[in-house]
Formats: structure tokens, C-alpha cells, sequence
């Protein structure tokens, strides 16, 4: 368990077709990255990430850059900068430091899904 990143890079060095099964089955700590256009951290997980590439709750960018990376509607979107502001102030309030994010996601054919 403590050598759980070595581990599964060299799986996924073995065997690449399984890369995307082995990245959404095996969990892994949570790594925190920082959005180059806010300079604020966010969580890196599989709810933001589309192959290798991580969405940002703050600027809504993936890094690395992507053009075709799933991104809320713009309702959605906005009611994701809100949650990210709602729960970055507790975060703060009651925590006094550390990194929160808010993702969400249009379902099909109405809907959405989240996590924070």
C-alpha cells in the first residue's frame, strides 16, 4: 500500500491498454495540483479527470490542456463556482487551511452528479 503510485505506473508501463480500467479502479491519495490561471490548489480525482489530464474547479481548464475534455453546462457551471465558494469558506471556517473542491456533471438525458 505505501508504494501504491510505483506500483500501478509499473502496471500501467506493463500493460497500457488497461490504463484507463486500472486508473478508475484502484484508489489512490489524493494529490493536489494548482490552476495556473487562479494560482489556487485543487484536488486531483477521478471525478475531474478526463485520460491524463485534470479539470480545475476554478478556471474550468484541464492540465494538461485538452480540447475535447468533458466540462459542465454553463448552469451547471455556474452553480459549480458557487459550491467551490460556499465550501472553500467552511473549508476555511472550520478547518483553517487545507484544499476543497466541488465537481459536477451533467447525467443524460436530464440531471446532474457530484462530489466535493
Amino acid at each position: 500500500p505505501q508504494n501504491i503510485e510505483e506500483n500501478l505506473a509499473g502496471l500501467i508501463d506493463l500493460v497500457p491498454s488497461l490504463c484507463e480500467d486500472l486508473l478508475s479502479s484502484i484508489d489512490q491519495p489524493l494529490k493536489v495540483a494548482k490552476d495556473k490561471q487562479s494560482k489556487r490548489d485543487y484536488l486531483l480525482c477521478d471525478y475531474n479527470r478526463d485520460g491524463d489530464s485534470y479539470r480545475s474547479p476554478w478556471s474550468n481548464q484541464y492540465d494538461p490542456p485538452i480540447d475535447d475534455g468533458n466540462v459542465p453546462s454553463d448552469k451547471l457551471r455556474e452553480l459549480e463556482i458557487q459550491a467551490n465558494s460556499a465550501f472553500d469558506t467552511y473549508r476555511e471556517l472550520y478547518f483553517e487551511g487545507g484544499v476543497s473542491s466541488v465537481y459536477l456533471w451533467d447525467l443524460e438525458p436530464s440531471g446532474f452528479a457530484g462530489v466535493i
